[in-house]
């Protein structure tokens, strides 16, 4: 076998060009693999940090049913905010839908209000306060809570004129209350920062109340699928307008980041009442969850073509080789070697290029994703308005599969040629001119 081995790699040496051929069209298709495999991880990641670090957190506790109910009956699965101690980050949010209104522009939309506090804000979804594009983030320890004011105050504010004055008599907004909306929420309205919104929403009881609030921030959360009209106000100020104080609609929380979110979620779910559910970014970004499969799954179509057009290139070289060395296989033969040692020989030149393609495509590939990681990649997502920077990034598996699929591939070419080199006749290999 010693023999063979040599005899197969001093093949593989000796026929440069075809050897340089096929090993060329393995590299490529090694360093293509682990390239956009780079791409799409970084891709992936910065998907997943906008989902959990900007909008939603690494995980959410809701009453069961909530997401069902939430625009009908905002007030019926309300929870005690905070829940429980749960050793983690979190931050309590209400979300309630509402109709906001620009006086300057006597322009009117509904929105999804969700109240914040900044502080535990910014600890489980740092990256929100990067997605102001104008302005700044909303400040919780600058917000006045509103509280019962007289009309003759409210319509001396900006903006309110005497149409607006017997909507201002029912008021709770006395004081300074901050609002972010998303950028196409501000182009619809017209409104600018520093303008004064009024925000019209049924408390519990459903009385309707007006709070007045000023634009301090745009925020592009630039995440596919996210409603456009959102809005973010103080969690403290909405909680005392709408007359559910210590109440929340749900709780983010972020876990760190050497933890399993899924082990995390088995955790808390223990640790909550029957009637509440814990559910990860993949439950709630359903749309960006099924996106990032449908683009692993074009992925893998792609490889495998990819890998087809390498196994057809190296059948094409390896069944001319058998052709060119047919004196030489029956010579073999007739030196007293069987079958299984053509075939082996065979099969190991096709594996000395499969690895020797494939280890080179390694190290070009896995430079160049490194490259990458290191200076980041600026591009623009779809969605967003702004330059994004991305991460390539490649794990060891990966590359471990792709190195293994560049000498499965090899093998599998050659296996034919091989096969048909082993099955040759002495007397006929020997007399073939």
């Amino acid at each position: 076998m010693n023999d063979l081995i040599k005899v197969a790699i001093r093949n593989v040496a000796r026929n440069k060009r075809r050897t340089m051929i096929t090993v060329l069209t393995v590299f490529l298709g090694v360093v293509v693999s682990i390239a956009t495999r780079g791409l799409l991880d970084g891709l992936q990641n910065e998907i997943r940090s906008n989902l959990t670090r900007k909008l939603h957190g690494d995980l959410q506790i809701h009453k069961r049913g909530y997401q069902d109910s939430l625009e009908s009956q905002p007030y019926k699965l309300l929870m005690p905010s905070p829940i429980l101690d749960l050793g983690v980050s979190q931050a309590p949010r209400l979300k309630v839908m509402a109709m906001l209104n620009h006086q300057k522009s006597q322009t009117t939309t509904p929105v999804m209000i969700t109240g914040i506090d900044s502080r535990t804000e910014n600890e489980v979804c740092p990256r929100l306060a990067d997605a102001v594009q104008l302005g700044s983030m909303l400040d919780s320890s600058r917000e006045i809570p509103p509280g019962r004011a007289a009309e003759e105050e409210l319509t001396a504010a900006e903006g309110l004129n005497a149409a607006g004055s017997s909507l201002a008599a029912a008021s709770k907004a006395q004081g300074f209350q901050q609002i972010m909306l998303t950028p196409s929420l501000q182009r619809g309205l017209g409104a600018a920062i520093g303008d004064e919104l009024i925000v019209l929403a049924a408390d519990k009881d459903n009385m309707q109340q007006a709070i007045v609030v000023r634009l301090v921030g745009i925020v592009d959360v630039a995440i596919p699928g996210a409603a456009a009209r959102m809005a973010w106000m103080d969690l403290l100020s909405l909680q005392k307008a709408l007359n559910v104080e210590g109440y929340a609609s749900e709780i983010a929380v972020r876990i760190p980041d050497d933890r399993d979110v899924d082990a995390e979620k088995g955790r808390m779910q223990a640790l909550v009442s029957q009637d509440h559910i814990v559910e990860t970014w993949r439950d709630l970004g359903g749309f960006l969850r099924d996106s990032m499969a449908v683009q692993d799954v074009i992925f893998t179509a792609i490889v495998a073509i990819m890998f087809a057009i390498v196994i057809a290139s190296i059948v094409n070289t390896s069944l001319m080789t058998v052709m060119e060395r047919t004196r030489e296989i029956g010579t073999l033969m007739a030196l007293g070697y069987r079958r299984r040692h053509i075939l082996f020989m065979f099969l190991m030149e096709s594996a000395s290029i499969g690895g020797l393609g494939g280890l080179s495509g390694l190290l070009v590939g896995v430079s160049l994703v490194r490259l990458f990681n290191l200076n980041g990649l600026l591009i623009t997502l779809p969605g967003q308005a702004v330059s994004t920077t991305l991460y390539p990034t490649v794990s060891v598996p990966f590359v471990i599969l792709i190195f293994a699929l560049a000498i499965t591939a090899a093998l599998v070419a050659g296996f034919v040629p091989a096969y048909r080199a082993s099955h040759m006749k002495p007397v006929e290999a020997l007399s073939a001119t």
